[in-house]
């Protein structure tokens, strides 16, 4: 189970960034990228299975190049999370995702960007 939400995480987070690293292009419309957990679902989780997700997220985060996302997008995620381990990145998204009921319906990847980048403004430039 711990595998299976580890890899679904870093799948889905992979698609999202991916999307997200365009430069110079005419603006995307973005759909509801493809996801397996929505933010309710994350919230739902017990604490180990978060850390998991949390672990896979970052995983994908550091893939992303792949499909796309700059070395500067990489680098500016890295050096605000340098010193975060897994236990304080899943707290972060937890907080978020628990401050923001309105959007349990949500992709649980997209919401957990989203609260990176409310503690790490600028993760893109």
């Amino acid at each position: 189970m711990k595998l299976a939400v580890y890899l679904l995480a870093v799948l889905s987070f992979l698609a999202v960034a991916a999307q997200g690293q365009k430069e110079k292009r005419k603006p995307r419309v973005l759909y509801e990228p493809p996801h397996f957990y929505t933010a309710e679902t994350f919230l739902k989780m017990n604490e180990a299975d978060r850390l998991v997700y949390a672990s896979g997220l970052f995983d994908g985060f550091g893939a992303s190049a792949l499909f796309g996302a700059t070395n500067e997008t990489i680098a500016n995620l890295a050096s605000c999370t340098k010193d975060m381990d897994s236990k304080q990145v899943s707290a972060i998204i937890t907080k978020y995702m628990k401050g923001h009921p309105e959007k349990w319906h949500l992709p649980a990847s997209v919401e957990a960007f989203k609260a990176l980048n409310d503690v790490c403004p600028g993760i893109l430039k």
